[in-house]
C-alpha cells in the first residue's frame, strides 16, 4: 500500500504543478524536488513491500514511506483547495479577491515550511533504505522466488491424508469421466475456485486414480508459480512425463532452450495419449507461452487446469468442461471439522458442551476445507477447550497472523491478494469497511471507490464503467463472492468470505488503511485515515480527534455521533446511512474537503443554505430521507456528479408504491457535471423542465409530477440529453397524459425507461431504442396491443406492464422478445387471453401476473417456454388458480415443467405466500 500512497502523491504533485503554477512562486522548486525524491523512492518500493512480510525492520521502513506519503497528500489537498480561483465580478468580488490574495501569500509560506519538513523526512527515509539492500523495480529480485520455492504453501495439498479429505467422491467421479470419455481430439478441463477450496487436492486424487493411470500412456504434473518462466514450465513438464514413464531424463535438460524443450515434448508426446495438470495457473499467459509443446494427435489427450480465475477457460480455445468447485455443505464440513478437532475422541464425536462453540467457529470457515483442517487441527491441541476455543473464535485474525499452525492457511488465502495489481489491492482492502455478513451493493461500492480516488481514468469509459471492470476482475479472481446477479447478468450484491475478511481487516489495520471501531484500542497518536462504525461498535469518544481522518463510514442505526464532526477537518467521505439523525448538524457544512455525503434512511428533512460551502462535493445521496426540497445553495456545488433523492410510499388501495422526490431551485442547470439526478418534482414549473436540458452530461434522470402542458418543454429537454441511459418520468396523476410527439431525437443509448403516465398511443420512437433492456409502462391505458411493437426490441430483457393496456388479448409472434428474461403483467383489468407463439420469448425465466381479474387461464403457449423457472401469481382469482391445480387443473399440463409456481394472496389482512408447484 505504500506504493499506492506514493503514486497518489506523485499524481497530485503533477496536477498541482500543472494547475497552480501562478500561485506557487518560490515553492515550485521544492515541489519538483519532492517529486524527484518520491520517484526515486518508488522504484525500490515493490521489492521492499514484498520482503517486508518477513522482515520487521523493512516493514517499519515501508510504514514510514506510507506515512510520509499520506502526510504529503494532506498538505497538497489542503492547499489545492485554498488556491482554487474564486468566480464572480463587481466591487465586492474585487475586495474579496484582494483579501484572498493576502491570505494566499500566507498559505504559500505555510506550504513552503511544511514541504521542507516533508522533504527532510523523505531524505532521511531514503538514507535508511541502504541498510536493506533493496532492488530497484526494474532489476530482477530473487527474494520472492526464493521464499516461494522453499515455503510454497500449496505443496501440502498434494500430500493430504485421506482422513483430511471429505466430499470429493462425486466431483472426482465426474472429472474422471470427463477425462477418460468423450472425443478423441485434445481438450482441456478447468477446475475453478477460491484458494483453500481443495482444487489441487481434488485434481491430485483424480490424477492418481487407477482409471487415469490405466487410460493414459503418460502423465505430468506442473505447479505454476505467479512469476513463472516458460523454460521452467516446459522443463518440469518434460521431466514429469519421462519420470512417470520410467524413461531416462536427458543429461542436458537444464541447459535446453524453449525451442529445444518444445521440440522434445512434441516428439515424445506424438501418437501418445497423455494427461498433464497445470496446477494453480494465475493468468492465461502461462498457457500461451507453452501451448505449442502439446500436440493434438487425436488420441484423447487431456489438459487439466486448476485456477482461481473464473474466466480462464474462456481464453483457452480447446476448453470442453469447467468445474466450479463449491464449498463443503454443512454436514460434510461438520464431519471434517470433528475428524480434525476431536481426533482423540471416540469416533471423533463433538462433546455436547462444545457443540455451539464448534459450530460458531465452523461458520467462519464457510465450508473451506483447508480452513476447516487447519483450524480444527489447531483446536485439537488446546487443553482448556472452553476458554481457549473461545479465544480462537473471538481473535481469529490474530491467530491467522501469529499462529504457526495457521501459517499455511494464511499464505494460501493471501496469495490471491498478493497477486493483485496495485490498483485492485486498494479496492479489495477497502471491502474491510463493511460489516460481517453485510451484502455489499454494486452501485454503492462503485461510488465509494470512485470518490476515494481508487479508480483510474480510461479513455472512452465512464468512471463507473471502469470501477465495474475492477469489481468483475475481483469476482473473476475468486476474491469476491457474488450473492445475486440481476437480469442483465451484472453483479447486484456481493460479499467477502469470512476468512478473507479477517485477513484484509488485519492488513488494513497494519497499513493504517482502515480502522474498525469494534472496541479495539485506538491510540491517540495513531493516524487513522478511514474509520468504519458497525452496529456493535462503541461510541467514538469525544477526546478522539481523528484530525487525519479521510473517510468515516457508519453502518449503525444507533450510533448517535453525540460529539459531532468538528474534529474531522480533512474528511472526504462521510456515509451516515440509517444514522439516528433528525437535523443536519451545522458542522457538516464546515467539512470543506467532503466529496461524498450519504444521508440515506436518516430522518433529516431539511438541508441548510450553508451546504453551498461543500465546494468539493461530488455525490449527495438523500435516498429514502424525508428531504422534500433543496436550498438555493445547492446550485453552487459545481463538482456534483450525482444528486439522488427519492422515496416510495404505498397507498392502501394500490399494489405499487407512489414515488416522491424533491423540489430543486432554479439555477440547477449550472451543475453541468451532473451525471445522475433523481427524482425532481417539477409541478407547474415550466422553466425548470427546460433548464434540465442544460445538464448535457446526465446519464440517469428522474422527473416527477409532470403535466400534459409541459410536453413540449420535456421533449425540448430530452432532445438535448444525448448521453441518457436511464429515464424515469411520472405524471402528476394517473390520468394525466404526456405527449411525446415533438421529440425529434430520443436518447439513442437509453437502456432503462419508466413511463408512469397516460399515453394516447405508444410513442413511435420507442421502437427505435436498440439498447433498451428494461421498460416499465404504468397507467398508459393503451388501446392497441403494445406487444406487437415491443417484441421487436432487440435488447429488451425486462418488461413490466401495469395498468398499461385496456384490451382483452395480448399476442406475440414466433420470433418476438428474443432476449426477454422477465415479464410482468399487472392490473390489466380487461385482459382475458394471452397468446405466446412457439419460438417467442425463448429465454424467459420469470412471469409475474398481478390482479388480472378476468384473465381466464395461463398464457396459451407457456408450455413452450423451456427456460421459465418462476411463475408468480399475485392476487389472482380462485377460478384462475383452479385451472392449474396439480393433476386436477385443465391447464396443469401447460405449467408442470416450471420449477416454482407461487400464489400470493391476502387473508385476514395479511399477505400469504403459497407454493403450488
Amino acid at each position: 500500500m505504500a506504493m499506492i500512497a506514493v503514486q497518489v502523491v506523485l499524481e497530485k504533485l503533477a496536477s498541482f504543478v500543472a494547475e497552480e503554477t501562478r500561485f506557487l512562486g518560490g515553492v515550485r522548486g521544492g515541489i519538483v524536488e519532492l517529486q524527484d525524491d518520491l520517484y526515486s523512492m518508488k522504484s525500490f518500493l515493490q521489492d521492499a513491500e514484498e520482503r517486508s512480510e518477513s522482515d520487521q525492520g523493512l516493514r517499519a521502513w515501508v510504514k514510514q514511506v506510507r506515512d510520509v506519503a499520506y502526510d504529503a497528500e494532506d498538505i497538497l489537498e489542503e492547499f489545492m483547495l485554498r488556491f482554487a480561483p474564486s468566480h464572480g465580478s463587481g466591487f465586492i468580488h474585487y475586495l474579496r479577491n484582494s483579501y484572498c490574495s493576502i491570505r494566499k501569500l500566507s498559505a504559500r509560506h505555510r506550504l513552503a515550511v511544511q514541504l521542507q519538513s516533508i522533504k527532510a523526512r523523505v531524505k532521511a527515509i531514503s538514507e535508511r533504505r541502504n541498510a536493506f539492500s533493496l532492488n530497484r523495480i526494474d532489476m530482477p529480485s530473487t527474494s520472492r522466488a526464493t521464499v516461494e520455492k522453499w515455503h510454497d504453501p500449496r505443496l501440502a495439498a498434494l500430500y493430504l491424508d485421506e482422513a483430511d479429505v471429505v466430499g470429493i467422491e462425486n466431483p472426482k467421479h465426474l472429472l474422471v469421466s470427463w477425462l477418460v470419455e468423450g472425443e478423441e481430439m485434445l481438450s482441456s478441463i478447468s477446475v475453478v475456485g477460491m484458494g483453500g477450496l481443495g482444487k489441487t487436492t481434488l485434481v491430485k486424487k483424480v490424477y492418481d486414480s487407477h482409471p487415469i493411470r490405466r487410460s493414459f500412456d503418460t502423465h505430468s504434473w506442473v505447479t505454476v508459480s505467479k512469476s513463472f518462466a516458460s523454460t521452467d514450465l516446459l522443463r518440469v513438464a518434460l521431466q514429469g512425463f519421462l519420470v512417470t514413464a520410467n524413461e531416462p531424463v536427458p543429461d542436458n535438460l537444464q541447459s535446453m532452450t524453449d525451442f529445444q524443450l518444445i521440440d522434445a515434448l512434441r516428439n515424445y508426446l506424438w501418437r501418445r495419449r497423455y494427461v498433464i495438470v497445470l496446477d494453480d495457473i494465475w493468468n492465461v499467459n502461462a498457457w500461451e507461452t507453452i501451448k505449442y509443446a502439446f500436440p493434438d494427435c487425436n488420441c484423447g489427450s487431456r489438459i487439466i487446469f486448476t485456477t482461481r480465475l473464473s474466466n480462464l477457460a474462456e481464453s483457452i480455445e480447446n476448453t470442453r468442461h469447467v468445474y466450479e468447485l463449491q464449498a463443503l455443505p454443512e454436514n460434510e464440513a461438520w464431519t471434517l471439522f470433528c475428524m480434525k478437532a476431536f481426533r482423540g475422541e471416540h469416533k471423533a464425536v463433538c462433546p455436547p458442551e462444545l457443540e455451539e462453540m464448534s459450530r460458531n467457529i465452523l461458520k467462519k470457515c464457510e465450508g473451506l476445507p483447508l480452513a476447516i483442517v487447519a483450524i480444527g487441527g489447531l483446536l485439537s491441541k488446546k487443553k482448556n477447550r472452553g476458554l481457549e476455543w473461545k479465544k480462537v473464535h473471538d481473535c481469529l485474525a490474530t491467530e491467522l497472523k501469529s499462529n504457526n499452525d495457521l501459517g499455511s492457511l494464511r499464505r494460501i488465502l493471501q496469495l490471491s491478494y498478493d497477486n493483485l495489481p496495485y490498483y485492485l489491492k486498494q479496492c479489495y482492502l477497502y471491502l474491510s469497511v463493511f460489516p460481517e455478513d453485510y451484502l455489499i451493493k454494486r452501485r454503492k461500492l462503485i461510488r465509494l471507490w470512485i470518490v476515494e480516488r481508487f479508480v483510474e481514468e480510461k479513455q472512452g469509459f465512464t468512471m463507473e464503467e471502469v470501477a465495474e471492470e475492477y469489481l468483475n476482475e475481483l469476482v473473476n479472481r475468486s476474491l469476491i463472492q457474488v450473492v445475486e446477479k440481476n437480469y442483465f447478468n451484472r453483479v447486484k450484491t456481493c460479499r467477502v468470505h469470512d476468512l478473507m475478511r479477517e485477513i484484509i481487516q488485519m492488513k488494513s489495520r497494519e497499513e493504517s488503511f482502515v480502522m474498525i471501531a469494534n472496541g479495539t484500542r485506538i491510540s491517540k497518536n495513531e493516524k487513522v485515515r478511514r474509520l468504519s462504525i458497525h452496529e456493535n461498535s462503541e461510541e467514538v469518544q469525544s477526546d478522539m480527534r481523528f484530525r487525519y481522518l479521510w473517510s468515516l463510514l457508519s453502518f449503525s442505526s444507533h450510533h448517535s455521533f453525540e460529539y459531532g464532526f468538528r474534529n474531522y477537518k480533512l474528511l472526504r467521505v462521510l456515509n451516515l446511512d440509517r444514522a439516528p439523525l433528525s437535523t443536519f448538524l451545522p458542522e457538516l457544512a464546515e467539512l470543506i474537503h467532503l466529496r461524498y455525503l450519504s444521508l440515506r434512511w436518516t430522518m433529516i428533512s431539511e438541508l441548510p443554505e450553508s451546504i453551498r460551502k461543500l465546494k468539493c462535493l461530488e455525490i449527495l445521496d438523500l435516498k429514502r430521507s424525508p428531504v422534500s426540497s433543496l436550498p438555493a445553495g445547492i446550485t453552487q456545488l459545481t463538482c456534483l456528479c450525482q444528486l439522488r433523492n427519492y422515496r416510495y410510499i404505498f397507498q392502501s388501495s394500490s399494489f405499487f408504491p407512489d414515488t416522491h422526490g424533491m423540489r430543486v431551485p432554479l439555477g440547477i442547470g449550472r451543475l453541468t457535471s451532473l451525471q445522475k439526478l433523481g427524482s425532481v418534482e417539477v409541478n407547474e414549473d415550466y422553466e425548470l423542465v427546460r433548464e434540465l436540458g442544460k445538464l448535457t452530461q446526465l446519464r440517469r434522470l428522474g422527473i416527477l409530477k409532470l403535466r400534459e402542458e409541459q410536453g413540449m418543454d420535456l421533449c425540448y429537454t430530452l432532445d438535448r440529453l444525448k448521453h441518457l441511459t436511464a429515464l424515469y418520468l411520472v405524471s402528476l396523476n394517473n390520468t394525466e397524459f404526456l405527449q411525446f410527439d415533438s421529440l425529434s431525437s430520443p436518447p439513442k443509448y437509453l437502456q432503462r425507461l419508466n413511463l408512469k403516465c397516460s399515453l394516447p398511443a405508444l410513442p413511435g420512437w420507442i421502437a427505435s431504442l436498440q439498447y433498451i433492456s428494461k421498460l416499465v409502462l404504468q397507467y398508459s391505458n393503451l388501446k392497441s396491443d403494445p406487444l406487437k411493437v415491443l417484441q421487436k426490441l432487440p435488447s429488451l430483457v425486462m418488461l413490466e406492464l401495469c395498468q398499461a393496456y385496456a384490451g382483452e388479448e395480448l399476442c406475440c409472434d414466433p420470433s418476438g422478445f428474443s432476449k426477454l428474461k422477465r415479464l410482468g403483467l399487472h392490473e390489466l383489468e380487461r385482459l382475458r387471453r394471452i397468446r405466446i407463439a412457439k419460438g417467442s420469448m425463448p429465454g424467459l425465466e420469470r412471469l409475474d401476473i398481478t390482479a388480472c381479474t378476468v384473465l381466464e387461464t395461463v398464457p396459451d403457449g407457456i408450455e413452450n417456454l423451456k427456460n421459465i423457472e418462476d411463475l408468480v401469481l399475485w392476487y389472482m382469482p380462485s377460478t384462475f388458480i383452479k385451472t392449474i391445480e396439480r393433476h386436477r387443473g385443465e391447464d396443469f399440463w401447460r405449467v408442470q415443467h416450471i420449477t416454482t409456481i407461487t400464489r400470493i394472496y391476502e387473508s385476514q389482512g395479511r399477505r400469504v405466500s403459497e407454493t403450488l408447484l
